[in-house]
């Protein structure tokens, strides 16, 4: 033997480790409340299986689209494409719901007259959705946005954007906070 006194430790220790484990039985007549708390068991929710255990109820469930509906002010930061800013503006916008994870941004473009559609994730990570070759159609047949918008878990008063612009003229980023009115 090469260590016998790490060997014999292990003999002595192996009866008391294999001892000290017994199989745990329920107390009859234990109530525990957690067991009647209500949680979301729906895994688009951004709330999934927030409070299990519990009893699963979905009318708790809290989707995406219903984190980022409201009215917004966005301090939107113009860059070009060499990341030079060319200018800082304000803009007033809504964000309404389509369904549990997908929502319109209407009023970005300044006539108003097209809607930026967003597909969002739990994690409240929303995409601009594709219906284009570069991304989405937007305020003019020649330009098309692509880019994301995240709103912080525990914030639901503020997104950050981060939103590409190509057209005809070049490439515009858009990038800034929007801050819920």
């Amino acid at each position: 033997m090469r260590h016998p006194i790490r060997s014999a430790s292990l003999l002595l220790l192996l009866p008391m480790i294999l001892g000290a484990c017994k199989k745990y039985t329920d107390t009859p007549g234990q109530y525990d409340p957690r067991l009647d708390r209500p949680y979301c068991n729906d895994p688009e929710a951004v709330n999934f299986n927030r409070d299990f255990p519990g009893r699963a109820d979905n009318s708790v469930c809290y989707y995406p689209a219903d984190a980022f509906e409201g009215n917004y002010r966005f301090e939107d930061s113009i860059y070009d494409g060499a990341q030079k800013l060319l200018s800082v503006q304000s803009i007033n916008f809504s964000i309404s719901g389509k369904d549990r994870i997908r929502f319109d941004l209407n009023g970005f473009c300044p006539s108003g007259s097209a809607a930026i559609a967003f597909t969002a994730s739990r994690n409240l990570r929303a995409e601009a959705d594709t219906n284009a070759l570069k991304g989405q159609l937007l305020c003019r047949g020649l330009d098309t946005v692509s880019g994301s918008l995240t709103m912080p878990v525990f914030d639901s008063s503020r997104i950050r954007f981060s939103l590409v612009v190509l057209s005809d003229t070049g490439v515009a980023l858009h990038q800034g906070t929007a801050y819920r009115l």
